[in-house]
């Protein structure tokens, strides 16, 4: 049944999803013979001369145990050596085997080559968010069949268990579909589905990694050891009383700091808020992602390297109870390495004040 929202743009929606099902493709991965994990991928580059194609998947394909609690634990383990095929969409069903050239474990992305025949136009990427925006996410099944969920950008941000990178579709995304391209009605692609439920990696993310991918043939960012949710995806009345208490209206929530941080050591504490970094105001945590990546990115390039730290202004307002001022403003300098590993988050014992 088409959703009733839908019929008006039925005809070109179907066109679109269509267009772009050409290069969704359907993906298994083997150890030892057996099956480890089955997920979806897009072409994002092709070669015409070498008829080899670059594909953007989710890192879940190579990943033989996750944490089903927290993506902060830092536990899941990765069989890069895995067996990957990629299965063809042509009437006999075959099978070509697919070589992993990257993944990241904190982004959860993975990049695929497989040599694979093209008649269909890469989809290009939109770096802009519209929240509300209408979006379908495309995948292939266990049996190579095209999926197709239908959803809006929602106004909200991760909760304390998903990472900072996150936008979240409102349709609920089945384990096969993972890694397959969220897009509009115009068939841009706004993000790659992650992790069943309804989390996508937003194309701001996506690009950026690829760019430094290219550049670094690895994905930088910085450890930041804090967990933070924006204050615009609150209700219109606690945004209200965080102003009259505060005098602010935006940036993020400190929710938690990791036990042995810089932040903690500097005296971070959940309910603290975020207004700056390295000067720019941060509203949400794909703009501090993107800022981060960026200044990973200014860094190497300026010399630097894997493995060294930099200093980054962090303007904070700390809020505390018993205080006679409870609107107490500070700069902290966070030194901060340049990683290349996943972040794991270490609870420490501070309450929520």
């Amino acid at each position: 049944m088409v959703n009733e929202k839908l019929q008006s743009v039925r005809e070109s929606a179907t066109k679109t999803v269509l267009q772009v099902a050409k290069v969704v493709l359907g993906f298994s991965s083997y150890v030892d013979g057996k099956l480890m994990a089955r997920s979806s991928g897009f072409l994002i580059d092709w070669d015409e001369r070498s008829k080899a194609g670059t594909v953007l998947t989710s890192a879940r394909i190579i990943c033989s145990k996750y944490s089903a609690l927290s993506q902060w634990s830092g536990t899941d383990e990765y069989a890069p050596n895995a067996e990957i095929v990629a299965h063809l969409l042509d009437e006999d069903d075959a099978t070509v085997p697919a070589l992993l050239l990257h993944y990241d474990k904190h982004v959860n992305i993975a990049l695929i080559k497989v040599e694979i025949e093209l008649c269909a136009k890469i989809p290009s990427f939109s770096g802009d968010v519209i929240y509300g925006q209408e979006i379908f996410v495309l995948g292939r099944d266990e049996h190579q069949n095209l999926t197709i969920h239908h959803g809006r950008v929602q106004f909200m941000g991760p909760n304390k268990f998903q990472r900072h990178h996150y936008l979240f579709s409102g349709c609920v995304i089945n384990q096969p579909s993972i890694g397959g391209p969220v897009i509009d009605l115009n068939g841009q692609v706004w993000g790659m589905a992650n992790f069943p439920g309804t989390a996508f990696i937003p194309s701001s993310i996506i690009l950026k990694c690829l760019d430094m991918w290219k550049k670094y043939q690895c994905i930088p960012r910085m450890h930041i050891g804090m967990k933070l949710s924006p204050i615009k995806f609150l209700d219109p009345i606690h945004v209200e009383r965080i102003f009259r208490r505060c005098n602010v209206d935006s940036g993020l929530i400190v929710h938690e700091v990791s036990h042995g941080s810089v932040a903690d050591e500097l005296g971070v504490r959940p309910g603290d808020i975020i207004d700056s970094v390295n000067g720019e105001h941060i509203a949400t945590t794909i703009e501090l992602e993107n800022l981060l990546m960026r200044i990973c990115e200014s860094h190497l390039d300026e010399g630097g390297v894997i493995g060294s730290c930099v200093d980054i202004p962090v303007g904070i307002l700390h809020v505390r109870k018993g205080r006679k001022d409870p609107r107490h403003r500070s700069t902290l300098s966070l030194r901060l390495n340049v990683a290349e590993g996943v972040e794991a988050f270490t609870s420490g014992m501070h309450p929520f004040n």
